[in-house]
């Protein structure tokens, strides 16, 4: 499950690389940053080379607790998102964090390239823990370096356990200028409810009530075809496989 995986590809899909200037050299080298990270913190990294869709985590000891298996190495991901992890976050949380990340890629896309390495997101969200009980995570991510071409190439995603457990309302999200220490806290709450459309939600509350599309046409005096687009949008954007399972998804996040 991973809610806005298509306006995030959108935005990484703007940076018109030039492929035959990539190095693999940056790479490696962030791989061994990500495990540094890991080896200190005992926490989780993954990093992601957005220009070809690799991504490689690095899991410390102290994650074991959220569920998530030690690797000695540098393990390479199928995906260029972090579903092992998704799954484990709150899916109110989830949500929330990915418009945090959303919103902080539209905010240093148009940086200068060596402007935009200042910045990061951070927030707290919940994770189910070995044994199911939710904790509290403090999040990550930054853009790691650019490529030659001066486009966001290498970002890097942290998540460790948060030594503040005490329940907060949302996420507490900000994006930081790490030289000034200027913060902007983005207020999400509400955005939240605008991931679907009115006409989408109608549409999923009515597939709720276990509607075929031919009725629910019907119902609202749309084409079959319409209907049906709108289903399809609504699958993209809570990245799910089916309209039962967006019910469900859109249940637990509370956009319906």
């Amino acid at each position: 499950m991973d809610v806005l995986r298509r306006e995030l590809q959108e935005i990484f899909h703007r940076q018109p690389f030039d492929t035959t200037r990539l190095s693999g050299q940056d790479v490696e080298k962030c791989r061994y940053i990500i495990k540094a990270f890991t080896d200190v913190s005992q926490g989780c990294a993954i990093l992601t080379d957005i220009a070809v869709g690799n991504s490689y985590s690095s899991i410390g000891r102290l994650a074991n607790k959220l569920g998530l298996h030690q690797n000695t190495a540098l393990e390479e991901l199928t995906d260029v998102d972090e579903d092992f992890i998704y799954e484990r976050i709150h899916p109110e949380d989830l949500v929330d964090k990915r418009m945090l990340e959303v919103k902080f890629f539209e905010q240093v896309e148009h940086l200068p390239s060596e402007e935009r390495l200042k910045y990061h997101a951070t927030c707290r969200i919940r994770m189910r823990d070995d044994v199911g009980n939710y904790v509290y995570v403090s999040n990550l991510t930054r853009i790691q370096s650019n490529s030659t071409d001066g486009y966001m190439r290498l970002v890097v995603c942290t998540y460790e356990l948060s030594p503040e457990q005490e329940p907060i309302h949302g996420i507490n999200p900000h994006i930081i200028n790490m030289e000034t220490g200027q913060s902007v806290t983005p207020f999400l709450y509400e955005e939240r409810f605008d991931i679907l459309t009115r006409r989408e939600k109608e549409i999923l509350g009515l597939i709720r009530q276990g509607m075929l599309s031919k009725e629910i046409a019907s119902t609202l005096h749309i084409s079959i075809f319409t209907v049906n687009k709108h289903r399809q949008n609504i699958l993209e954007k809570l990245s799910v496989d089916n309209s039962m399972e967006a019910v469900q998804t859109a249940l637990a996040m509370k956009l319906i």
